[in-house]
């Protein structure tokens, strides 16, 4: 199914949920507080079901462990789809993702998981998503870095509605920051974040690249990234979002 079929088929109405307010507990030492289903000037409201097929689907972690989404059923699931190579826009994504990652757990929430996977499978090996983690120390615990078999991707970023294309690098090619090799190709990607509900549910989507600071860039990563990715972090998007309204998704989704 592609992706516009897919989100006219899940999109929920944000106006009419707009005056919806959930209550939040279990946070931060278990204060209840107010929070207001996100606007649609965050991003997009959603409801669907992930089938078993999706969340049994096998992927492996940097460690070269096997795990699914459905290990993590009971807890509030973040997905952003990257890429080790990406010189634009993944950097940005995971860095915030991290960042946000560190901060709420900081904050108290700990009944969350966040799943960084690969839309290149064929490059981000075991060793290679492992080097690239390994750039965040320390990372936290609870985001995980993970590949899997060209198949099992493939399904997984077709369900959610990613959009890839597998480009040839024109002119110089960059080489791998890790291994030296000039690179033969890239892969033009989508960027969203997905946030799901305890019971596997899609609940929110954030898409686009956010605003990210250059000091949550690994330097390695940063040195790596193109003009047109240091301008991704120097000018960002008027429609970028925040670290701050994806903690806000997250409050909301982490109780809904």
């Amino acid at each position: 199914m592609n992706r516009t079929a897919r989100r006219l088929r899940t999109v929920t109405s944000v106006a009419a949920a707009a005056g919806c307010l959930v209550v939040l507990a279990g946070c931060g030492g278990g204060a209840s507080h107010a929070v207001s289903t996100p606007g649609a000037s965050i991003g997009t409201s959603t409801d669907q079901a992930l089938p078993k097929a999706i969340l049994d689907l096998p992927f492996t972690d940097s460690t070269g462990k096997t795990v699914h989404l459905s290990d993590y059923a009971g807890k509030t699931i973040v997905i952003s789809d990257t890429m080790t190579l990406c010189q634009e826009t993944c950097p940005l994504d995971t860095a915030t993702v991290v960042q946000t990652a560190r901060d709420e757990d900081k904050a108290g929430m700990k009944n969350v998981v966040y799943l960084s996977i690969t839309v290149d499978p064929t490059r981000d090996t075991t060793p290679q998503i492992a080097a690239y983690r390994k750039l965040y120390s320390p990372a936290p615990s609870n985001w995980l870095m993970l590949t899997g078999s060209t198949s099992n991707v493939n399904t997984l970023w077709m369900f959610f509605g990613v959009w890839r294309q597998k480009t040839t690098d024109s002119g110089t090619a960059p080489k791998n920051w890790r291994t030296g090799k000039p690179l033969t190709y890239d892969i033009s990607h989508s960027d969203e974040v997905f946030f799901l509900d305890q019971h596997g549910h899609e609940r929110f989507i954030l898409e686009g690249p956010p605003v990210t600071k250059e000091s949550e860039i690994p330097k390695t990563v940063y040195t790596f990234m193109s003009a047109s990715g240091h301008k991704n972090v120097l000018k960002p998007a008027t429609t970028a979002w925040t670290e701050s309204q994806a903690r806000e998704v997250l409050r909301w989704v982490n109780q809904v």
